[in-house]
């Protein structure tokens, strides 16, 4: 028996130990469940509310606590650790309560069974969707890894640092290491330094999200040292939370478009900055490119011939026919080049020498032809230049080589007028030496009359008719009258010399006055029935000629006078003593070898004496004056009258038999009676002459023998009785 709480029952030690056992097994079954509680809470951390099972936990240890206090107690009472629990357990409960009740709208958020299941079995449709997406993963993974390994470019996994994490073969080619070397670098060490600057700005911008990928040409450096170019694509591989992992690169070798680049770009840098206009045109002569040298050949601007025909370039009546001519070249020969007349934009004209060639399309088939135009205006200008000059430098050349024929014509002139004897010899000669000068005129030379009055032609030459008078005054020329040369053609009729005949004169005349020492001896006519000949460099020449030919007639004519002194005697006109020994010795010898006769005739005037004694000597001087004359008028050409001495005058007549010599004595002695000799108005009366004739061999076989023997007969005759003709006695036999 014992007593609860003031109560006092009757007890069993049979009902106390059940009570005792039921107790402690009530103990040990509470004590069971905050174990699986926190067991099970353990294992599943996902749960919500924690703090619940954690609260519940506490309430089942201490209720098991006072479950197993109540047990105890039947043997020792514990009243007050059984009140504290129990207070404890009240707030505790107070507490949860509170809390449950705070919590009951969560609670109530929680599914309900159905909607458990329903949300089981949609997690079992989500595992085997990711049962699903890990095998497609897996097979994604498989087929990435065999693109990556057998890819034909080089792809790569890189890590943030640059090294490389994994590389497939044929990156290895085209950096030329093999994997586990290329594994044991980073890709700055193979990145060309210029690079890399632009490689870690992409990859400072890919890090901080500012791009998701990055794509750029680069170059690597290869393992035998050469450049490698590439074209990189690189992007970023992050974990779940953002993180970054590493770089997936793709590397494609582009070094060969590169050098295709370059290429082309050095091409277009050549088309655009070669000297030479290139124009590409479609195969109907359409412009579709030219370059810089073309603009400033033709003076288009590209934008303004796109499009356009190649014929605006050329001259309307040329373009159709050029053209058709370049394509029937370029289907036979491939190939066109010659030299084309261009029109520029502002009208002006140029040269260029063009080359066309076809251009073929990827099926061989012509699609385009292309023009190289090499500009040669200036270097036309300078041939069509040169070509002037060397048509110039020829005309000098001929002009030099004509005036140098000219000047040996003059000099040969000047030679042979030189070498003339006499003014008529030298009359003969200037035409045919005039004529190789003027080849195409016509003239002739005319001279002065001793009067003064008169100009009268000694020569001509050429084929036409001369157009001029044979004989006028020299106020009819204007070359004479004002003593320079006077050029006129057949338009001018108000500056014709008045010598020229005008039904005859067409073309062109020259005249130039032959001066001398001051005075004009002559003048030089030229006639030419073409205009052009008479051109200024043979005005010049025909003036050298009149120098020339002056001087020469003017050097005969100083030659003839002094010869004239020298061998004729002043006072007859007759020739000298000297000149009768010269020239009778010369016809003695002529006669010797032809066998011919040379007379003698030698005179005196009868009673001279008495005439100088009578009227002075001035008469007598008249008297020999006008006999000399007389002489002169009575002989032949080939007869030589010469003043022997005094009044003695002696005739050699070559070539004439004795009668011939006695006949021609006699009718000298009898004219020269009936000369009307005056002196100052005074009548002198009538002159006889003594002749005594002799002959060559007759009379001697010598000059002074032929002469001694005339002087001998010449004596007998004033002997006996004058005024009568004696023949010399012969002192060798004739042959």
């Amino acid at each position: 028996m014992y007593q609860e709480c003031g109560h006092y029952y009757l007890c069993q030690l049979k009902l106390a130990w059940l009570d005792a056992i039921s107790n402690s097994a009530i103990a040990f079954a509470y004590y069971l469940i905050p174990i699986m509680v926190v067991c099970s809470a353990r294992k599943r951390q996902d749960l919500p509310f924690q703090w619940i099972y954690r609260l519940i936990t506490t309430l089942v240890v201490i209720g098991s606590t006072i479950e197993l206090i109540e047990a105890w107690r039947l043997w020792r009472l514990q009243y007050w650790l059984l009140g504290l629990l129990k207070a404890i357990t009240a707030f505790g409960l107070l507490c949860a309560m509170i809390l449950l009740v705070r919590s009951l709208p969560k609670v109530l958020t929680i599914p309900n069974f159905t909607e458990l299941k329903q949300a089981n079995h949609q997690l079992e449709l989500e595992i085997k969707e990711r049962h699903f997406a890990e095998e497609a993963l897996r097979e994604s993974k498989e087929r990435f890894h065999n693109a990556f390994d057998y890819a034909a470019i080089g792809m790569a996994l890189v890590g943030l640092n640059g090294s490389w994490l994994q590389v497939n073969h044929s990156l290895c080619e085209i950096v030329g290491y093999s994997e586990a070397e290329l594994l044991s670098k980073t890709c700055q060490e193979i990145t060309h330094p210029d690079d890399l600057d632009t490689d870690f700005d992409y990859v400072r911008q890919l890090l901080t999200g500012e791009i998701r990928c990055y794509h750029m040409e680069k170059r690597y450096i290869h393992k035998l040292g050469h450049v490698v170019w590439i074209m990189l694509s690189v992007s970023l591989v992050c974990d779940i939370h953002g993180q970054p992992l590493y770089f997936i690169t793709q590397i494609q070798d582009i070094t060969e478009r590169k050098r295709v680049e370059q290429t082309l770009q050095q091409q277009a840098y050549i088309f655009e900055n070669i000297s030479d206009g290139v124009i590409v045109t479609d195969l109907s002569g359409r412009v579709i490119d030219w370059n810089r040298a073309a603009e400033k050949m033709f003076g288009y601007s590209k934008a303004e011939v796109l499009g356009k025909n190649l014929g605006i370039l050329r001259k309307p009546e040329e373009s159709a026919v050029l053209t058709q001519k370049i394509i029937d070249e370029l289907h036979t020969a491939n190939r066109w080049a010659g030299e084309i007349n261009f029109v520029r934009k502002d009208g002006t004209e140029g040269v260029c020498e063009t080359v066309f060639v076809p251009l073929y399309n990827e099926h061989g088939q012509p699609s385009a032809t292309i023009g190289v135009n090499r500009n040669i205006t200036e270097r036309k200008q300078a041939e069509a230049a040169l070509q002037k000059a060397n048509e110039q430098l020829t005309s000098w050349v001929q002009q030099l080589e004509q005036r140098n024929h000219e000047i040996a014509l003059l000099s040969q002139m000047s030679d042979i007028l030189q070498a003339c004897l006499t003014v008529e010899e030298a009359y003969k000669v200037i035409g045919q030496l005039i004529q190789p000068l003027f080849p195409e005129t016509s003239g002739g030379v005319f001279i002065i009359s001793s009067s003064k009055h008169l100009v009268e032609a000694v020569t001509t030459w050429g084929d036409s008719t001369l157009a001029s008078k044979k004989v006028f005054s020299p106020k009819n020329c204007w070359a004479l009258r004002r003593g320079r040369s006077h050029f006129a053609t057949a338009d001018d009729h108000s500056l014709h010399c008045s010598h020229i005949e005008e039904d005859l004169f067409g073309g062109e005349a020259l005249c130039v006055p032959m001066m001398a020492q001051g005075e004009a001896l002559g003048m030089l006519h030229f006639h030419s029935p073409q205009t052009g000949q008479l051109t200024a460099a043979k005005q010049q020449l025909a003036s050298a000629v009149a120098e020339r030919i002056a001087l020469a007639l003017a050097n005969l004519r100083l030659n003839e006078a002094l010869q004239q002194q020298s061998i004729r005697d002043p006072l007859t006109g007759l020739f000298n003593r000297r000149y009768l020994e010269e020239s009778l010795e010369r016809e003695i010898s002529r006669a010797e070898r032809s066998h011919k006769r040379v007379g003698i005739i030698m005179m005196d005037v009868d009673h001279f004496k008495s005439f100088n004694d009578r009227f002075g000597h001035e008469a007598g001087d008249i008297v020999l004056r006008e006999l000399g004359g007389f002489l002169r008028k009575q002989i032949r050409k080939a007869d030589i009258a010469c003043r022997y001495g005094g009044e003695e005058i002696m005739l050699i007549l070559p070539e004439s038999s004795l009668d011939v010599c006695q006949e021609r004595a006699e009718r000298i002695r009898q004219t020269v009676k009936h000369l009307d000799i005056q002196h100052q108005r005074q009548k002198l009366g009538c002159i006889s002459l003594s002749l005594g004739v002799a002959m060559y061999p007759e009379h001697g076989l010598t000059g002074a023998a032929v002469i001694e023997a005339a002087d001998a007969a010449l004596y007998i005759a004033k002997k006996t009785g004058r005024d009568r003709v004696v023949m010399a006695q012969s002192q060798v036999s004739v042959y």
